[in-house]
């Protein structure tokens, strides 16, 4: 049985804020928790629907991710009010743990 939504895990010690993973493979969620929590900062992902309430959990995101192959249109018009203006939105062609690891090592270079 796939997973809905993963929140759980605390955000290593100095994070900078939360990166939101749109669509993709729950299965993949502790891979894509790895390659989050590699650069300091806390994994939401959301697989099939975005939670009621979810933006008040969230703090601050440093980005969204969707995951154009495997995302719905209702869950990607979900998460366009999740994050303030500052926070890129990426999409990616792949669900692939080294596409979402190429993305994040891309925040850094801003």
């Amino acid at each position: 049985m796939a997973k809905q939504s993963s929140t759980r895990g605390v955000a290593p010690e100095g994070a900078r804020g939360s990166v939101v993973v749109v669509g993709g493979s729950g299965g993949m969620s502790e891979r894509y928790r790895e390659v989050v929590e590699e650069r300091g900062l806390e994994l939401r992902h959301f697989e099939n629907r975005v939670p009621n309430g979810t933006r008040r959990m969230l703090g601050k995101v440093a980005a969204i991710f969707v995951m154009v192959g495997m995302v719905s249109h209702s869950l990607r018009d979900q998460v366009k009010d999740l994050a303030a203006d500052d926070a890129p939105v990426v999409y990616l062609r792949s669900a692939s743990v080294s596409s979402l690891r190429a993305a994040v090592a891309s925040l850094g270079t801003k």
